[in-house]
């Protein structure tokens, strides 16, 4: 998990970390309406799940964005050159099980990889997170066009962003779902979030 360890002395961002890592909720979350109409054509084409090469375009993003690669760790701040998906995998009996992938820019590798992680749960139910901060937690609610949605964090150092989309809607001859991103506004503002969607979308 390659990273460098930001020199808070010289770091101009400074001010806003210490202030907001003081909150008792400091993470930020924005959710938007995005065009998903070419990556659904895409999975088509390629024969992929939407879920996949929605996860692909989500990370891909993710990575565009420094502050989204950055975490806490104690008094310091480290930044990932890389970070990689943990995403839920629905189960049986309306359970869910965590999957840890490997991000790659190359979408087939990238496939190929969330393929092989998903056959590797088998069907067992696993809620065991990642120990290493260099992830993002990615979910997807396809039952419901949602308009935002908070997700739960394990205490207010907690840095790794969440990521989610509801369904994939019909709009004209266009596709579309709501995108949602949660972050710790101690690294992130909201031109970091809208950075990320505009990466989303690129």
């Amino acid at each position: 998990m390659p990273h460098r360890v930001i020199d808070l002395a010289a770091w101009p961002r400074r001010p806003h970390f210490e202030h907001f890592r003081g909150y008792l909720i400091p993470h930020a979350c924005l959710a938007a309406r995005v065009d998903v109409t070419d990556l659904r054509a895409a999975a088509k084409a390629e024969g992929a799940s939407l879920f996949a090469t929605l996860l692909h375009a989500a990370c891909g993003a993710a990575n565009a964005v420094p502050a989204l690669r950055q975490r806490i760790r104690g008094d310091a701040v480290v930044e990932h050159d890389v970070v990689h998906p943990s995403f839920t995998v629905a189960g049986p009996d309306d359970t869910f099980s965590y999957c840890h992938g490997t991000y790659h820019a190359d979408r087939a590798t990238f496939l190929r990889g969330v393929a092989a992680a998903r056959d590797a749960l088998a069907g067992r139910a696993s809620v065991v997170e990642d120990p290493d901060d260099d992830r993002l937690y990615v979910t997807s609610l396809p039952w419901l066009d949602f308009l935002s949605v908070q997700h739960p964090q394990r205490a207010p150092a907690d840095s790794v962003p969440r990521i989610a989309w509801g369904k994939v809607v019909a709009v004209g001859d266009r596709f579309e779902t709501t995108l949602s991103i949660q972050a710790h506004h101690a690294l992130a503002d909201g031109v970091h979030l809208a950075r990320f969607f505009a990466a989303f979308g690129a």
